[in-house]
């Protein structure tokens, strides 16, 4: 596997992996900007109406049309949170060219129609068509509202809402309702701008093609103008040591508990490292202590696991309890948080642990679009480790690290969603 990062402009990234284990090719143009409860609906608005049409191809059919041509490119437009960066992606999927019929140059072509889709969108009079815009809106009033639906994914929002109040990291990448009813084409109109003319872009690729051919077609299409490159830091969430406690009556079958910890800030690689053997030891995996003790041996919950977020120093753990049992599991998940910060794990555990870590970090060739975000994550930090480094990183933490990690960890919310009960 061939790996080329080449820096376009300034904050013009271009990274591109070569590789011949697939058919296809992906290619993404991420543009970041700050995670804000103010802005996150009309990025998230404007994605919508970008996968849509372009100003060369204005209707669905003809969209449809052409994308068929290019052997059923797939072309997706979506927002997405990193920390407390949000994401505003496009991206295409395409044949590889040495499957196209003729030796066609089919990667050229789909950089052309992505080009499109973002330096030439479907306008009317100068802003985007107000159907379109009053269509989009309903279809994402309708995403946001069915989040409930999913009550797990719901829990896990608003334990963030509550245990982050007042940060980005509490916001919702789709936006929120009310914001979005509120849009128009000329609001939109300024996101766009925004995107295309000041927020640092991230391109990245991952297929056959070699780099110098990647670069051909994005110089050709995708004509960035300088920018500049900083990207926020991400906010050190604070704690008074006292833990909250909500509860929200929800009509199911089980309760759902999150529970959220306070912990150390991951930022470098070694305690990124150190934290991901905490993690997989403590509730990261099918051998952790949460589902081999408060799952499996105590039979508290239906599902136990832990999730440290991203790049932001907290925890979350997440659980499914019968209801009237929540206090029981609370206190057993408290439990085996003490027993990690007494260092009650073996050699074994932290073998098996870094094990598992490198064979995930081994695996992420297994598709190419973990492989565009593996390109992704190396080009938009600038502390981030190489698969090799962060192998290195966690091959040698040590048992004394991964204490001592434990016992910066404090709890700060108890949030169940459930019933009366």
């Amino acid at each position: 596997m061939d790996i080329n990062i080449s820096y376009l402009q300034e904050g013009v990234t271009l990274a591109a992996c070569k590789t011949d284990k697939f058919k296809s090719a992906v290619m993404t143009v991420s543009f970041a900007v700050p995670l804000d409860e103010q802005t996150a609906s009309g990025y998230s608005l404007l994605t919508n109406l970008l996968s849509l049409s372009t100003g060369r191809f204005p209707t669905m059919q003809s969209f449809s049309i052409i994308k068929d041509e290019l052997y059923a490119l797939g072309l997706d437009a979506f927002v997405q949170r990193r920390g407390e960066l949000l994401l505003i992606k496009l991206e295409i999927n395409t044949i590889a060219d040495s499957y196209a019929f003729d030796g066609e140059r089919v990667l050229f072509r789909a950089a052309e129609l992505l080009g499109d889709a973002i330096f030439n969108p479907n306008l009317e009079n100068g802003v985007f068509p107000s159907a379109s815009v009053e269509n989009e809106k309903l279809c994402l009033c309708e995403e946001i509202a069915s989040l409930i639906e999913n009550k797990h994914a719901y829990a896990m929002l608003r334990a963030r809402q509550i245990m982050c109040e007042n940060e980005p990291f509490a916001v919702d990448a789709a936006g929120d309702i009310e914001r979005v009813s509120q849009l128009n084409g000329e609001d939109l109109m300024k996101f766009y701008r925004e995107c295309v003319e000041n927020a640092p872009v991230f391109i990245t690729y991952a297929g056959e093609a070699d780099f110098e051919y990647v670069k051909e077609c994005v110089l050709a299409h995708l004509p960035f103008t300088p920018r500049k490159s900083v990207l926020p830091d991400s906010v050190f969430h604070t704690t008074d040591n006292k833990i909250k406690r909500v509860c929200e009556e929800m009509e199911m079958e089980q309760s759902i508990i999150i529970l959220g910890l306070n912990s150390v800030m991951p930022n470098s690689p070694r305690v990124r490292a150190i934290l991901s053997v905490f993690d997989e030891i403590f509730g990261g995996s099918p051998a952790s202590k949460l589902f081999m003790n408060v799952r499996e041996k105590e039979g508290l919950c239906y599902y136990c696991s832990s999730y440290p977020a991203g790049r932001k120093n907290i925890i979350f753990v997440s659980c499914g309890v019968e209801p009237g049992c929540e206090d029981k599991a609370i206190g057993a998940i408290y439990n085996e948080l003490e027993a990690m910060k007494r260092g009650e794990f073996t050699d074994s555990d932290i073998e098996n642990a870094k094990n598992s870590i490198i064979r995930s970090l081994m695996s992420f060739e297994s598709s190419l679009g973990a492989i565009n975000g593996y390109l992704l994550g190396q080009i938009l930090g600038s502390d981030s480790a190489t698969v090799e480094e962060s192998i290195e990183l966690v091959s040698a933490v040590t048992r004394e690290e991964v204490i001592e990690l434990a016992q910066k960890i404090v709890p700060e919310l108890e949030y169940i969603l459930g019933g009366a009960e």
